[in-house]
Order: structure tokens, then C-alpha cells, then sequence
């Protein structure tokens, strides 16, 4: 069980400036895998932790995390450069990332204007074909009834 501590006895312990400079560590090593990323790959990935000389890392959906793992050997060798400590492996979690908007809920269908209807009109009354020109006035009905 999590007991909390109070703000002021973190403080006095040093163990606050050990939490910011873990933090900080993190946010350079998500700032290193962005870099060493390209474009659409390093939106959808980011650092989660380093434990036993393995790197987590978080991608935002499956298909981001196989295209992520494709990546782990070339980053064991790039991260293991820059770090004091020597990486081993790489683990790839799915998980959202914080900010990543959420799968969106079909939505009702959006009210059609009235700018529709009468272009559908527009484009039945020049057509020639009858079967189009029907087709197209019964399309433009469906925008009287909803």
C-alpha cells in the first residue's frame, strides 16, 4: 500500500531531488529517442523507464509499436553511446500516451446544409442522363427530411 508523504518531509529527505533528476534523465532520453526516430514513428513513441540496463519505451497503438520494434537493435547501439550505464535491451509496451487523444466515438451524423441540396439540384437539372438526374433529386430529398 502507497502511504503519501508530506511535501515537506520529501524535501528534507533529498529524495525530491532524486525524483527531478530521474525525471530529468527521462526527459533527455525521450528528447534522444525523438531525435533518433523519423517523423511519423517519434510522435507515437516515447521513454517510460530505464531498469537493469533495459529501456521501456510506450507506443501509443500496436501498429506503432511493431514499427518501433523494428528499430530496438539500432537503438541499443545509439543509446548505449550516450549512456554511463550499457544497455542491453530494448522493450516495446503499448500504452496511450499522455495527451493522445482517445478513439473517438461514432459520432451522430452531422446536419447537411442546405448548400448540398441545392448543388445536388444544380448538378441533377444540367445532367442529360434521366437515371443520374433521378438519382441525384431523390439524394437531394434525403436533405428535406433530416
Amino acid at each position: 500500500m502507497n502511504i503519501p508523504i508530506k511535501f515537506n518531509k520529501l524535501k528534507k529527505s533529498g529524495q525530491l531531488s532524486q525524483l527531478l533528476a530521474h525525471a530529468r534523465m527521462l526527459a533527455a532520453l525521450n528528447n534522444q529517442l525523438k531525435y533518433l526516430l523519423e517523423v511519423p514513428l517519434n510522435d507515437h513513441c516515447q521513454v517510460l523507464a530505464l531498469r537493469d540496463q533495459t529501456l521501456i519505451l510506450a507506443a501509443d497503438s500496436p501498429v506503432w509499436a511493431a514499427r518501433l520494434r523494428f528499430h530496438t537493435p539500432r537503438l541499443v547501439k545509439q543509446f548505449s553511446r550516450h549512456l554511463s550505464v550499457p544497455l542491453r535491451t530494448v522493450k516495446v509496451r503499448v500504452c496511450p500516451i499522455s495527451g493522445a487523444s482517445a478513439p473517438a466515438s461514432r459520432a451522430a451524423p452531422k446536419r447537411r446544409g442546405t448548400a448540398g441540396k441545392q448543388a445536388l439540384l444544380q448538378a441533377a437539372n444540367t445532367v442529360s442522363d434521366p437515371e443520374l438526374k433521378s438519382a441525384l433529386q431523390k439524394l437531394a430529398s434525403h436533405y428535406e427530411s433530416r
